[in-house]
């Protein structure tokens, strides 16, 4: 556009790390009126360096006169969209606050915002995300999705995923993980698609849920999941199993005896559960857990079958009672 700055990587660094000049600030924000590729653009970066320095630390920077004059603009070109490698930030803050000054970084985060899809990856640990329509993901360890939320809402799956999808008619939300496609509106569930896995599940927690495959369709409701053999491309209806996590820290146990209760806890909340009598671990439980915490989840269980909860000093946790 005639009359429009040209802005290099390292002004924009300036900019938003507070060290422009007049001049400069001038410039960047007439660079940012005259598109709105350029105000988003802006916009991310100004995040970014607000994820890596702490907001206490950030410099005062107005850009409501450049992003006013394209706001309208920006709403009708949804389409756009930002990359982001997702990593656990309580890993990698200290890293980014170091990395923030440096001219490159914003380089590098100006070629991933605008190639229009976010790239969210889970190495150890569980990766929360919120996608551009609101929508909320819990993706679990070892696991990596492409996220394309614009015109259409798609995600492309590789691992398991939690999904909780923010209703919208007129633009469904579909997750392909290889051969399976689902398509919901809005709703809860979780896919397990692994690449070593033979098969893929969908389970659905509340809402409905289409799950197609190698020709076949299925409608499922809250409780219901679907498996899919890769190996006979078989696609099979199901109750849910009678222990399932949603997410990070949301549970449903299903007439599930203790004993599976027990090792999906240790694994959830990374502790140790002992029983005093084993026939503890045969008494069956049927309960759901909303983000409770564990010695909340372990009362519940105590009450329930009426037993008592010990912990010793290295944090192992004791059910003592004579079982149900």
């Amino acid at each position: 556009m005639n009359g429009t700055p040209h802005i290099t990587s390292d002004q924009l660094a300036a900019y938003v790390a507070g060290e422009a000049d007049a001049a400069l600030r001038n410039a960047v924000e007439r660079w940012a009126a005259a598109d709105p590729a350029n105000a988003k653009e802006l916009e991310a970066l100004v995040r970014a360096w607000q994820w890596s320095a702490g907001a206490s630390a950030l410099p005062e920077i107005d850009v409501d006169a450049a992003w006013h004059k394209v706001q309208k603009r920006i709403e009708e070109n949804t389409s756009g969209g930002k990359v982001v490698r997702m990593r656990p930030m309580q890993r990698f803050a200290p890293w980014l606050a170091a990395a923030a000054v440096v001219a490159g970084l914003f380089f590098a985060a100006r070629i991933l915002f605008v190639s229009g899809t976010q790239d969210y990856s889970a190495m150890a640990q569980v990766v929360h995300a919120v996608l551009n329509d609101s929508s909320r993901v819990v993706l679990s360890p070892h696991s990596e999705m492409t996220a394309s939320i614009g015109d259409k809402r798609s995600i492309n799956l590789k691992g398991q995923a939690y999904f909780e999808v923010a209703r919208n008619t007129a633009k469904p939300f579909t997750v392909q993980a290889g051969e399976v496609l689902v398509t919901v509106l809005g709703t809860g569930f979780d896919v397990l698609a692994y690449d070593t896995s033979k098969t893929v599940q969908v389970n659905v927690r509340h809402g409905r849920v289409r799950v197609q495959a190698n020709g076949a369709e299925l409608d499922l409701l809250a409780g219901d999941a679907a498996y899919y053999d890769r190996a006979t491309h078989r696609l099979t209806r199901m109750a849910l199993p009678s222990s399932v996590v949603w997410g990070d820290r949301i549970v449903k146990f299903q007439d599930a005896p203790m004993s599976e209760v027990v090792e999906r806890l240790e694994f959830m909340y990374n502790v140790r559960i002992d029983f005093s009598d084993p026939t503890i671990g045969a008494c069956r439980l049927t309960a759901d857990f909303d983000n409770e915490s564990i010695e909340r989840i372990l009362s519940v269980i105590a009450d329930t079958f009426g037993v008592t909860v010990e912990k010793d000093q290295s944090g192992q946790y004791t059910l003592n009672g004579d079982g149900c």
